[in-house]
């Protein structure tokens, strides 16, 4: 254990200190309360043995303050006192200390009440361990919510928080927004041709495409629906917009993902675009404008873009 030993007389510290090191911990001192306070807002601790009456602050005074500032770290603080009345008792325990050793200290009593520290040593090690292990599940199991299983891409629920959030922030920085949504041509046909493995594979490769061309760490691509894709653009333009989305339609067209043997037996996207520049009231009016405009796309003949 890392152990901190505080108190005004070198004497007892050395005393201490032997007794300890015989124990293999590791061993720091601090020569009154104020020193204890600074070195324990610098270092970890995992146990303090602490002299009651002490110059500057007192061993009570200090370890009230420790409490207070280690609120989340608890680790038990040990009392080394003259005195043995209730009183003095009930104001250590009260104040946050854990146990009573009287001066002056028998080596004996000292090693086992360090080794009974040992084992609650050890069950904070194991607490603290388990803790670390489920907040990573839950940060884990947080990530996966988001995600789409299939593509790695965001999921419907990432796409509708994130909407909300950067739309209420271009319209707070009155910075323009944009949504590309894209709908995978004749994907049926081609599901239904050369079976799902096949189609997953297709909406893989698609949501690749988006991946390459919408490289900043700001835009969010999420699988919308079956084979719909959507990506949010923060600070940018409807002209910059039209321009990616034009240039993903052409990077999955020269896919070639043929189910036939003519050109219109090969999938495509279509594509709708719409900027907020300060029109719409909402996010959802937003993406109900980029949804038209995708409507428009494939009523003009699919493998196109279109803005709104």
């Amino acid at each position: 254990m890392k152990i901190l030993v505080v108190d005004d007389s070198k004497v007892i510290r050395q005393l201490v200190a032997e007794c300890l090191k015989e124990m293999g911990h590791a061993v720091s001192y601090a020569e009154n309360g104020s020193e204890a306070l600074q070195y324990v807002a610098d270092h970890d601790v995992d146990l303090i043995l602490m002299d009651v009456e002490m110059p500057l602050l007192t061993g009570i005074e200090a370890t009230k303050a420790i409490r207070e500032l280690k609120k989340a770290d608890w680790f038990p603080i040990i009392f080394f006192t003259m005195h043995d009345d209730d009183q003095s008792f009930v104001n250590g325990i009260l104040a946050g200390g854990d146990a009573y050793l009287p001066k002056p200290l028998n080596p004996t009593r000292l090693r086992l009440t360090v080794i009974a520290m040992e084992r609650i040593y050890v069950m904070r090690q194991k607490l603290q361990t388990t803790q670390r292990e489920l907040q990573a599940a839950n940060l884990e199991l947080e990530r996966l919510s988001l995600r789409d299983q299939l593509t790695g891409l965001g999921n419907r629920r990432h796409f509708d928080s994130n909407l909300s959030m950067q739309f209420a922030l271009s319209r707070r920085n009155k910075a323009p927004l944009s949504l590309i949504i894209c709908d995978i041509d004749y994907f049926k046909k081609y599901n239904d041709t050369l079976g799902h493995p096949q189609g997953d594979g297709c909406l893989i490769a698609v949501a690749k495409v988006l991946t390459e061309q919408l490289e900043r760490s700001s835009d969010l691509i999420c699988r919308y629906g079956g084979e719909e894709f959507v990506a949010i653009l923060p600070d940018t333009s409807l002209q910059h917009a039209r321009v990616l989305a034009e240039n993903i339609r052409r990077q999955v067209f020269e896919k070639n993902f043929v189910y036939g043997e003519t050109e219109t037996q090969c999938i495509s996207l279509s594509l709708g675009v719409a900027t907020y520049v300060g029109q719409y009231r909402t996010g959802l009016e937003m993406l109900e404008a980029a949804d038209a405009a995708l409507y428009k796309a494939k009523q003009s003949g699919r493998n196109r873009v279109e803005v709104n």
